[in-house]
């Protein structure tokens, strides 16, 4: 497909595009839907004379309905701010980007095609940081981490159990001192006694991370990765920062995490490759794949039992 790119250009940029038969329908559909004469993507404007659907207005209405039936539902409040559908695909792009294969899932969900997947360079552009972006998307996603970390340090300071592992040891660790911290300062005079807010503004402090995940959370500290079992032999990317997802190992990492809300989902699994385990004429080779799988299963939960 050929295409000219009118939106802010004044150079009019000319672009060919490798497409799959449903962006080809996709675009047949957008032409004949068109308001414009001669355009398949052209603005509608609310001045439009015929009944058309504004993509923008379509999202704050359900933001404003949303908000509406809160008492109902009790979802929480979305902020109400100018949104567009390109926000979410683009914002979308960027929270895959660090995943594996993330570059090839972003550019099947865009509907981005070409002869080699990675040399869609569109996608990558997609993916790439933008400053209209990466600062909300970072706070956004560093708040939210705050929030679990205080909802651990909270279940921490009421004696519940946060986790098992040396990553859970190393947690209390670090809770402790803020304890401590937070007490020499009430002893001083510098604090005021029973305000939870001294405490959380001594732990946002700390110089500790926390990745929350589903099977595991993980304490690696890209300034001192000591003990992180996915980066022994590896090979990282140029750029990469943080631990490799795909080569977690939550058994057997010095940095990783059980946590108790963890523990229905490797009890499951277990259930589950017992079933497997159970099944006749099983091949050799598929039952010592899941032999060896059950042996890294019984390792995590060994770790909740030590």
């Amino acid at each position: 497909m050929k295409s000219t790119l009118h939106k802010l250009t004044p150079n009019l940029p000319v672009k060919h595009w490798w497409i799959i038969e449903p962006v080809a329908q996709a675009i047949q559909m957008a032409a004949e839907l068109s308001v414009h004469d001669t355009l398949a993507f052209a603005s509608v404007q609310a001045k439009s004379p015929i009944a058309h659907l504004d993509s923008c207005q379509a999202i704050t209405s359900f933001v404003q309905h949303v908000n509406r039936h809160r008492d109902i539902t009790g979802l929480p409040g979305i902020p109400e701010q100018k949104l567009s559908p390109h926000m979410f695909r683009r914002t979308m792009a960027m929270l895959t980007r660090d995943f594996p294969g993330s570059e090839i899932a972003v550019g099947m969900q865009l509907k981005h095609a070409a002869t080699r997947a990675l040399a869609n360079t569109t996608t990558q552009g997609y993916t790439e940081p933008s400053p209209a972006w990466a600062s909300h998307l970072t706070t956004a996603i560093s708040e939210r981490r705050f929030e679990q970390l205080k909802e651990l340090f909270d279940a921490n300071g009421r004696g519940e159990n946060i986790g098992y592992g040396p990553g859970a040891d190393q947690l209390r660790g670090a809770f402790a001192t803020v304890r401590t911290q937070a007490e020499h300062l009430r002893a001083n005079q510098k604090a005021q006694r029973g305000d939870l807010r001294v405490e959380y503004g001594l732990l946002r402090q700390v110089h500790l991370t926390v990745r929350f995940g589903k099977l595991n959370h993980c304490t690696m500290d890209e300034a001192n990765p000591v003990g992180a079992k996915c980066l022994e032999d590896a090979v990282v990317p140029e750029g990469h920062q943080g631990p490799l997802i795909d080569r977690c190992q939550p058994a057997r990492c010095a940095r990783s995490i059980i946590a108790p809300a963890h523990l229905p989902i490797w009890t499951a699994e277990r259930a589950s490759i017992k079933d497997l385990l159970a099944t006749p004429k099983l091949p050799a080779n598929r039952r010592k794949q899941l032999v060896e799988q059950l042996d890294e299963v019984e390792r995590v939960l060994r770790r909740t039992t030590s």
